[in-house]
């Protein structure tokens, strides 16, 4: 993604030191609230910084390596990931040259349904508030639906997911229920995998 400092939401350059660890239980294990729509000053400026991140973060021009607060490219990010305990999140998906992003800025988001069949990254998962290692297989479900309000529109939307974006609203949306990733993990076989599971 091309960007310029104009293009954010809000008048903060993104940075690191948003970012909660989950060092700090109080905000990353605590469940978020739903919040009301339209959005108050200070949600709408938790979700502005949540898109500039990760626009941010996937910009090849502005965030570079060599940058002194370069930012971990990220699929998605949740509100308590920036110290908001509130029911929020961004996912972004680029897959490739000449395909147009995917967005979706997330309010009160909340799984309906879910399939049987389970899915996982064949490498694991990360999370940008979680600095030490967990190694291993994160099983979540093949296909979910999920409710909430599209924060671009201010309209309720449901999506039908399947797959990786799947992980990923599952990822972002269990941040808001106070869990990570690593949670899910077997603790006495972290590479487990099932007979009939789908590796990505």
């Amino acid at each position: 993604m091309d960007m310029t400092y104009k293009d954010l939401l809000q008048s903060e350059r993104p940075t690191n030191k948003w970012l909660v660890k989950d060092t700090n239980p109080q905000i990353i294990r605590a469940t978020s609230e739903d919040v009301l729509v339209p959005l108050n000053e200070e949600n709408n400026l938790v979700m502005q910084k949540l898109i500039d991140f990760v626009r941010l973060s996937q910009c090849k021009t502005l965030n570079q390596k060599n940058n002194g607060d370069y930012l971990r490219p990220a699929v998605g990010l949740a509100a308590p990931q920036i110290g908001s305990n509130t029911n929020m999140f961004f996912a972004r998906f680029e897959w490739g040259e000449g395909e147009e992003p995917e967005e979706f800025a997330i309010i009160n988001g909340k799984i309906t349904a879910s399939s049987p069949q389970i899915v996982a990254l064949d490498g694991g998962e990360g999370c940008l508030s979680v600095d030490s290692d967990h190694e291993g297989i994160v099983p979540r479900s093949y296909k979910i639906s999920v409710t909430g309000i599209d924060y671009f529109t201010g309209q309720l939307v449901e999506y039908n997911l399947r797959g990786y974006k799947a992980v990923v609203f599952q990822h972002e949306l269990q941040h808001n229920q106070g869990r990570l990733y690593y949670d899910l993990i077997n603790e006495k076989d972290p590479s487990f995998v099932g007979d009939d599971w789908i590796l990505l």
